[in-house]
């Protein structure tokens, strides 16, 4: 009959293996819960994104508007004080200067709402990517950990063989 020395060197080990197993095998699908984390919020975060950019351009369609409207009264206006003035002189180049001065501002608004929304876009997309490379990253990191669980748990039976038979 073997000693009892020798039962509990056996017993201790081996429950050091099932424990190792477990052990990575959680990490394994924490890894795992990480990684499938990080990918919705990559893909949360282009969505919000997405609105946020239809939005920017909405801004910069309203600020068109208004700009127009602006230019059509300044416009009015120097019509009306000219014809009040009995001014008729060169009006029509006043209104063509007030006109493109309206213009430039209106290319301008859409101009920077329009490189604000494909920044947030960029931004939205860059975050999926990121959310995708992690989780990618993640599988494989669970993956790793499964094996090295795996090959402890061997390395542990070969010790418990060589040690008590």
């Amino acid at each position: 009959m073997r000693s009892l020395k020798y039962q509990g060197g056996w017993i201790a080990s081996a429950i050091g293996i099932g424990l190792s197993l477990i052990g990575s095998s959680k990490d394994a699908d924490a890894q795992k819960a990480y990684g499938a984390a990080a990918l919705a919020r990559g893909k949360e975060q282009n969505e919000f994104n997405k609105l946020a950019a239809i939005q920017a351009e909405a801004v910069g369609q309203i600020e068109v508007f208004e700009i127009e409207r602006q230019a059509d009264l300044v416009a009015s206006r120097a019509v009306a004080v000219a014809a009040a003035g009995g001014y008729a002189g060169d009006i029509t180049n006043l209104i063509a200067d007030i006109e493109g001065e309206g213009l430039y501002r209106m290319s301008l608004a859409m101009y920077e709402s329009a490189t604000e929304a494909e920044t947030l876009r960029h931004e939205g997309r860059l975050a999926e990517k990121y959310g995708s490379d992690t989780n990618v990253a993640s599988g494989k990191k669970a993956r790793a950990t499964t094996l090295s669980g795996y090959g402890n748990a061997i390395s542990g039976i070969g010790k418990i063989i060589k040690d008590y038979g």
